[in-house]
């Protein structure tokens, strides 16, 4: 609530201090970064995908859509396109067809047993 003299960051139509513009989990500050809002609150990318962002199948990160990320959805699971493999062979299965056995996904090839 103090003037702000020099180096202030306007967000939402409002004026912060460099110092005081910060990230709602982490504390960090935000000016010069990167960050993104939810419900009015600003958050740094590393807090928003921990509290957020899907996480993938495949490795468990968070899959944050930012950036142009393309990533594959699946009934209630979602993977990066990265990690979206054939469980057993490891093949990529972006763009292709796939099975599923409980939490696995198989190739064509692999599948064809079940």
């Amino acid at each position: 609530k103090q003037a702000i003299t020099t180096g202030g960051v306007t967000y939402r139509e409002q004026p912060w201090h460099k110092e005081c513009f910060v990230c709602t989990g982490c504390k960090k500050q935000l000016s010069g970064q990167r960050f993104t809002s939810r419900d009015e609150f600003a958050y740094c990318l590393s807090c928003f995908c921990n509290l957020y962002a899907k996480k993938c199948a495949g490795c468990t990160n968070p899959i944050s859509g930012l950036g142009g990320t393309k990533y594959i959805s699946f009934e209630e699971r979602q993977w990066h396109n990265d990690c979206f493999n054939c469980t057993k062979c490891s093949l990529s299965l972006v763009g292709r067809g796939f099975l599923t056995e409980r939490d696995d996904i198989l190739c064509p090839e692999c599948g064809k047993d079940i």
